[in-house]
């Protein structure tokens, strides 16, 4: 059957390229199939997408992956953050800034992810809108190339248009997560996300251990054999850390004493809605909180809250349907939108939810009403102060609740800001962080409050820092 429709040219010579030699256009996937990855880092389905990209261009040479990078918050079009999207989850093949949407609409593309299949003479192939299943994916492309192969339609090295920085990761930290405090330990743990580790500090911020072996994987056992895969949330209490282990679709338990890492729930495959049961499949764990013997944990991919019963061993669903959206109410009617950062306080999990950049909260009692202090929907965001929801974030997520207060790692706007539950002001928290020759915060993803003093993971800086809310200074606690 003759293909009906020949690709637009990409004409993005003018656009900012990574992974590269230079720009590119359909003429230089000649002889090869090309994949056109139609996504924007903050989107959590897109996410899900690298890693089956990543098993493509594992397996089929003659094949070329392309990112289209179309992004949807402001924060997005940064050239310089979407560089460490890419460095953060390992991007190894051509990815363009489509800054203003011009492939995006060229193509016609209506939704995050959306792959396009152009063959080695310019026609489209296929079309998969939506975060596709993996196997489906790669034995479609397997066919296609097969058939392309036998009329002799292929030729050329799809790694020769590649050219990608291995600098040497020396840092302490790695793309930092969440932090969270043990008052019993007296010590920090930290999300070393992108080094595939927990570590834990102390009081001076020195490192006291290294938990994982570094690889990425899902095995258990001592500090040293255990493995994670970006592992973002987590929560200390009492010598027992409790982490999402986010890329795996895992929930993990540290136990200092016996220092030893066992999985408490997830079967290591994503799974859809969560489900109750023992053998329950996650997706994309982003954070953990624990409150009365409950663990809850922020399943992004789902956009739901689940529990897990500690005692019981098992798995529940705790609040939201697995629409995406911002709906209150009812706890098991509500919806969410990639929910990232949990605490709990005062009988309520105050929640993150990033893509609708809204704070919210659900009430942990037997009506379990979810309500939005801050947030309008999936494309509203900004950076304003404010009451209510006059105020705007663009996409959080950390928070952190002390003492009738939220306060609030507002990632994309580089900033922490707090929100009074009395009056219901959201403020940015005013540090003056050049004057105290620390530089800009650059995406936080997580914020800790104790005694006074903010702990902020300072994400794309790789490090932490220590704020005093008293006398408004501020220093690194962790490079």
């Amino acid at each position: 059957m003759k293909p009906l429709l020949h690709a637009p040219k990409l004409n993005a010579t003018n656009l900012p390229w990574f992974n590269s030699r230079t720009p590119l256009d359909l003429s230089d996937f000649k002889g090869k199939l090309a994949i056109l990855d139609f996504w924007t880092y903050c989107c959590i389905n897109c996410i899900h997408v690298i890693p089956t990209l990543k098993r493509i261009e594992e397996r089929f040479s003659d094949s070329v992956v392309v990112g289209i990078h179309s992004p949807k918050f402001s924060g997005e079009k940064s050239t310089r953050n979407l560089e460490q999207a890419i460095h953060r989850y390992e991007i190894e093949h051509p990815v363009v800034q489509d800054v203003n949407f011009s492939i995006w609409k060229n193509y016609a593309i209506r939704a995050w992810p959306t792959l396009i299949l152009v063959g080695p003479d310019g026609y489209i192939l296929g079309e998969y809108p939506g975060e596709p299943d993996p196997e489906m994916l790669l034995n479609t492309i397997d066919g296609m190339l097969k058939d392309l192969k036998s009329k002799n339609a292929l030729f050329g090295n799809a790694k020769d248009l590649l050219f990608i920085d291995k600098s040497a990761d020396e840092k302490t930290l790695s793309f930092p997560g969440k932090i969270s405090y043990s008052h019993k330990d007296k010590e920090f743990a930290i999300a070393d996300s992108n080094h595939n580790q927990i570590v834990t500090a102390d009081s001076e911020g020195r490192i006291t251990r290294r938990i994982g072996s570094g690889k990425i994987g899902k095995g258990e056992g001592s500090f040293s054999e255990a493995e994670f895969f970006r592992p973002q949330g987590l929560c200390f209490q009492e010598g027992l850390i409790w982490v999402a282990d986010t890329e795996n679709h895992l929930l993990r338990r540290i136990d200092i004493k016996s220092e030893t890492v066992v999985t408490c729930a997830g079967t290591g495959k994503q799974g859809a809605a969560l489900k109750i049961g023992k053998d329950v499949s996650l997706s994309s764990p982003w954070d953990v909180s624990i409150a009365d013997g409950w663990l809850y944990f922020a399943n992004a991919g789902s956009h739901q809250i689940g529990v897990y019963h500690i005692e019981e061993g098992t798995i529940e669903p705790f609040a939201g349907t697995s629409q995406e959206g911002l709906i209150d109410g009812p706890r098991f009617s509500g919806a969410f939108a990639q929910p990232s950062g949990l605490s709990t306080g005062d009988n309520k999990l105050y929640l993150a939810d990033s893509e609708t950049s809204s704070i919210r909260s659900i009430r942990l009692d037997e009506f379990g009403f979810i309500a939005t202090y801050i947030g309008k929907g999936l494309f509203d965001f900004g950076d304003c102060d404010g009451k209510g929801k006059l105020a705007l974030l663009q996409h959080p997520l950390g928070v952190h609740y002390s003492k009738d207060k939220v306060y609030i790692a507002d990632s994309y706007n580089h900033k922490i800001k707090v929100l009074d539950l009395k009056t219901q002001i959201i403020t940015t928290v005013p540090f003056d962080l050049v004057t105290d020759g620390i530089g800009q915060l650059w995406e936080p993803a997580g914020v800790l409050e104790l005694n006074n003093r903010l702990y902020v993971s300072d994400t794309n800086n790789h490090r932490i820092l220590k704020m005093d809310l008293e006398s408004g200074k501020a220093e690194i606690f962790i490079v």
